[in-house]
């Protein structure tokens, strides 16, 4: 039954399904038999398918993949999507929403390739494949690209229409945030990759700006566990290199406007997570709601003040391992070789059901009167899951030699936070289809 056209269209929708479900992995599974059935069934050529419906089936199926892929670090599984001469966007007949996403299903096949790549030529790719994108947001008209004011909740097809156009542009500033994600933290050593900072920040405020949208807007329709996942992924890029270093340095009114402005934001991700969270169903907006008030304890006016919070270790599966260490506050008028930290009570984190618990530390500095304290800059080091060759350790502020090599370890309790909400895996790691 599979192998018929309405078998191969059920196998695509159950792909999107697992999408929608938050597992990744399985739909990338389902998907990938979709293509191979697509193949041998000949709807991925542009002539000679005879099939009702076979391109568009196809075309569903490689944009999957693809997402699935920049996704998951796996390569493409199929050719790019081919264009006749009459699909550009200077063609009326032409729907300008299909045309946009196929051209960016081709840019994501660029995205993935620089990823698998081991090419020393890196960066030059990323900047080739910036302009790509660049071209394709301005081959859009601007109102395309506006963030309606209403979002009607209904089935009517003006609802199908605006809903499809945000998924469509959350997608691209998600590719283009991913794109500079590995050499975001890289700017503050190297001025060359400052727009990959600027870029990423850019596109993590509008991704996350649409999806604030319709959550605002109730949409009964909108059940996305990836794209939780990747509101997710662009709030902690806000909160690391917006928030966290501007803080911790000298900033300008304008920057401060900016740094408060992500702050709102980052507060209305988590707010609208918990609403998610409510009943403990939604295990990704659960474990979300914990990953950014571990990290807004971080940089909280307790935190700063002498409440110490230890050194953080965040492992987010498809996104990269963050490392957040703040040195211990150190008492002026005593000498720097005796240590008054006291570690607090042990409490537990849970982030997942059915997983062991992991330890969640909290230390305190005790304060005699008379006595200040010099709270040190925290140091972030961040690892890419897509791209580890250009991981990077930035501390907050000029980093002293021994820093520069590798993370201090001062000796605080460390919590470590594991997102594993999407990697449907038992107690002993197996994977579970």
């Amino acid at each position: 039954m599979v192998s018929t056209p309405e078998g191969l269209e059920c196998l695509i929708l159950q792909g999107l399904y697992h999408i929608n479900a938050g597992n990744p992995r399985r739909a990338w599974l389902t998907l990938r038999r979709a293509l191979n059935l697509g193949q041998l069934m000949g709807i991925h050529r542009r002539k000679g398918s005879t099939i009702p419906g076979g391109r568009e089936m196809w075309f569903n199926a490689v944009r999957a993949d693809r997402y699935l892929g920049l996704l998951l670090g796996l390569p493409c599984g199929s050719a790019d999507v081919d264009f006749g001469p009459d699909e550009t966007f200077q063609n009326p007949n032409i729907s300008l929403d299909e045309l946009f996403n196929r051209k960016l299903c081709n840019i994501v096949g660029r995205v993935i390739e620089r990823n698998q790549s081991e090419s020393p030529q890196v960066y030059a790719t990323t900047q080739n494949i910036d302009e790509q994108l660049e071209q394709l947001h301005n081959d859009m008209p601007k109102s395309w690209w506006e963030i309606p004011a209403f979002i009607p909740n209904d089935n009517s097809l003006e609802a199908v229409q605006i809903f499809n156009r945000i998924m469509s542009e959350m997608w691209y500033f998600q590719v283009l945030a991913f794109l500079h994600l590995p050499f975001m933290l890289k700017a503050s050593k190297e001025r060359r990759y400052e727009y990959s900072r600027f870029s990423c920040l850019k596109a993590s405020r509008e991704m996350v700006n649409r999806y604030l949208a319709l959550r605002k807007a109730g949409t009964s329709s909108f059940c996305c566990n990836v794209v939780d996942f990747g509101a997710l992924t662009c709030t902690i890029t806000l909160y690391l290199v917006s928030v966290m270093e501007s803080e911790a340095s000298g900033e300008s009114h304008a920057q401060r406007q900016q740094r408060e402005a992500d702050e709102a934001m980052v507060q209305a991700v988590l707010k609208h997570m918990e609403e998610l969270s409510q009943g403990g169903r939604d295990l990704v907006a659960t474990q979300s709601v914990n990953v950014i008030k571990s990290l807004l304890a971080i940089s909280s006016p307790d935190s700063l003040s002498g409440r110490q919070t230890g050194n953080l270790k965040l492992t987010i599966p498809y996104f990269g391992t963050i490392s957040i260490v703040r040195p211990p506050s150190v008492e002026q008028n005593y000498p720097s070789d005796v240590s008054y930290l006291q570690q607090g009570q042990q409490q537990s984190l849970p982030m997942g059901q059915g997983l062991p618990s992991q330890p969640w530390q909290n230390s305190f500095t005790p304060r005699s009167p008379g006595f200040t304290t010099q709270t040190k800059i925290p140091t972030i080091s961040f690892m890419s899951s897509q791209f580890p060759e250009f991981s990077c350790q930035v501390p907050c502020s000029e980093p002293e030699p021994q820093q520069q090599q590798q993370l201090p370890d001062w000796n605080l309790p460390e919590d470590n936070l594991f997102f594993d909400s999407l990697l449907q895996t038992d107690l002993e790691g197996n994977w579970i289809f």
